[in-house]
């Protein structure tokens, strides 16, 4: 009798969601901590790093531009490579590299600095900056990664939340750092936040290599290791690897360079739109993260206060990011995002608004705000993990994470100049929240353009049937 066969889709579709599954999902939530965590790492050791440095604020710039720069650099490189070399693989690689070059930051000085320093004649800041773009391009190379590798394990019906439920390391980790640096910081020093931010993602990429699988669309497609895709499938469920089943891709292999597919096939759009959603989406995050510290400020707030209401933003954030996830899984995905970006683009508004007020209405405020910010934000990093194929994936979310990290960079070159203008926060938040609603148009372009096609798709197979 033949063995039946199954598509590894159908097969995690078909199956009961195993702790095994959460585990992998763990790992990869613990990978976008990483993200967090180093948001928050630089901007809580920007004064005592200058101090060590003995330079002004201004001239830090130049290490803050490189530490953004370096994520767009690896999520356009490494996220093409995962989809070849293998996401474990790279994930792996991308933690180490985080890591390293992050411990690595403890060592710079302007009167004895490391010898490779000494010959390229770096000054402080310039050994910072260099080591920070490196540190980043592992950083961008592993979130679109994990994205991807914890989204393969999810059946279909789990995986909007999975996705939100992995991106929520990213306030978890900012929040986690936030509450460390409060007590790393005044007892040990600047250094003792980059030992822990480097010692961190190794450890995690050491647990990760002893014990997260391969990409089983990947083997299965591969079909060299069948001992390895039969453990899989065992841990997963015992009684199906009982079976004379055998398991196939469903997925078509896609030939060549991972990128120029996803322009291929009625892509184009897709990715068009993704990227502008992304842009906005992130472009949003970045503005309230710069203008939250200036309202708790003008509404007298203590050093104290402005921590705790930043990490209140963070948990807030975090619930959201869970939250959409759930509800775009039972409801239209589409709808819900968009929903999501209106209540953020009103909550913004609210947040300038609130300017002045007594400091726990600012802080009500901005964990409000945070939470639909982040919620939105969450709704379109899950769309962009459902939009593509397996072999691309970390391919195209690789990219439109990369140009949503552009958006992190314009956003402070626009607050600067409206601070700059001297505006009024309800005019600045009025008018940059607009991105919100710009970000809805998109998703509403989106849904209609995938519509469209799923149906001209569904046709074609009515015919040839």
């Amino acid at each position: 009798m033949a063995a039946r066969t199954v598509s590894v889709r159908e097969f995690f579709d078909t199956t009961p969601f195993t702790p095994y599954q959460v585990w992998i999902c763990f790992l990869c939530f613990c990978v976008v901590c990483f993200d967090g965590f180093d948001l928050t790492m630089m901007a809580v050791t920007m004064p005592k790093l200058g101090q060590f440095l003995k330079v002004g604020p201004e001239s830090m710039g130049l290490a803050l531009s490189a530490g953004m720069l370096g994520p767009l650099i690896g999520a356009l490189v490494l996220g093409s490579l995962a989809d070849r070399l293998g996401r474990k693989r790279m994930l792996v690689i991308c933690g180490f590299v985080f890591g390293v070059f992050t411990l690595l930051i403890t060592q710079i000085s302007n009167d004895h600095p490391m010898a490779l320093f000494r010959i390229l004649s770096l000054s402080g800041v310039q050994q910072l900056a260099l080591l920070r773009f490196l540190a980043g391009v592992g950083l961008g190379g592993a979130i679109p990664n994990a994205l991807s590798f914890g989204c393969e394990y999810a059946p279909t019906r789990l995986r909007a939340t999975l996705t939100t439920m992995m991106w929520a390391g990213m306030p978890i980790g900012s929040a986690i750092n936030g509450l460390v640096a409060a007590y790393l910081l005044p007892n040990f020093g600047w250094q003792s936040l980059f030992i822990v931010g480097g010692v961190a993602p190794l450890i995690i990429g050491i647990v990760v290599w002893l014990n997260l699988p391969d990409s089983l669309e990947f083997l299965v497609k591969e079909g060299i290791d069948k001992a390895k895709i039969l453990n899989i499938v065992s841990r997963i469920s015992p009684s199906f690897a009982r079976e004379e089943v055998q398991l196939y891709s469903a997925e078509q292999k896609l030939p060549g360079v991972p990128v120029k597919h996803l322009f291929m096939e009625e892509r184009a759009m897709t990715t068009l739109l993704l990227w502008a959603a992304f842009f906005g989406s992130f472009y949003l995050i970045w503005i309230i993260l710069a203008w939250a510290p200036t309202l708790l400020k003008q509404s007298g707030a203590s050093t104290q206060q402005f921590s705790m209401a930043f990490f209140f933003i963070n948990v807030g954030s975090a619930i959201a990011t869970i939250t959409i996830g759930r509800l775009m899984d039972k409801f239209n995905r589409f709808l819900v995002v968009m929903i999501a970006q209106g209540l953020a683009f009103c909550s913004f508004v609210a947040f300038g608004y609130s300017a002045g007020s007594s400091f726990l209405m600012v802080a009500i405020v901005c964990v409000i705000s945070g939470f639909f910010i982040f919620a939105s934000n969450s709704g379109v990093m899950a769309l962009g993990t459902v939009s593509y194929p397996v072999d691309i994936r970390a391919s195209g979310l690789g990219w439109a994470y990369a140009v949503g990290k552009i958006g992190t960079m314009v956003a402070p070159t626009v607050g600067g100049y409206c601070i700059k203008m001297k505006l009024s926060p309800s005019f600045i938040c009025g008018a940059n929240g607009g991105a919100a609603l710009f970000v809805m148009v998109v998703v509403l372009v989106l849904w209609k353009h995938l519509s469209a096609k799923a149906a001209r798709e569904a046709a074609t197979q009515a015919q040839v049937a």
